[in-house]
């Protein structure tokens, strides 16, 4: 998925270890190519051609995406719904939480959305662990998973 309809493109952004950045031509082959068990098992099959929102970088390489979307019927006013996805060999090093934190970035600096929000399987712990370290609060659970939701700023 891309950035939504009318919403700005994210501009590459940087914490000084990882990168964000527009998806460019060859990426969603990458992206494809990437996908794991773990990817089935907590996100379904996935876009035939993925076009996230951004690539994140390690460097020289690509080793996974951030994405947000409005759709969601549950979403109030002012939401969005936060995805994200690493690669095995990136895992548990902390490159989701601070591409996480980037997109939030972006969310406060450059739309008008003021609150973001994760649907997470209540059996998996790495992701509840990251929205607990950035300050996401559960809110109760939707079709999909548990709930939470913090300010972008």
């Amino acid at each position: 998925m891309m950035a939504p309809v009318g919403e700005p493109e994210l501009q590459i952004s940087t914490d000084g270890v990882i990168t964000l950045r527009p998806p460019r031509p060859g990426d969603a082959r990458v992206l494809v190519e990437g996908r794991d068990g773990e990817f089935f098992k907590w996100l379904g099959p996935g876009a035939e051609t993925p076009n996230p929102v951004a690539c994140i970088w390690l460097g020289d390489e690509l080793i996974g995406w951030v994405d947000y979307d409005v759709e969601q019927d549950w979403l109030r006013s002012g939401e969005v719904n936060v995805g994200y996805y690493l690669f095995p060999a990136a895992r548990g090093k902390g490159y989701a939480s601070r591409a996480v934190e980037l997109l939030l970035l972006h969310l406060e600096r450059d739309t008008g959305h003021t609150a973001a929000t994760l649907v997470i399987d209540p059996e998996n712990v790495r992701s509840l662990r990251l929205a607990r370290r950035l300050g996401f609060v559960q809110k109760g659970e939707v079709e999909k998973g548990l709930f939470f939701a913090r300010r972008t700023g």
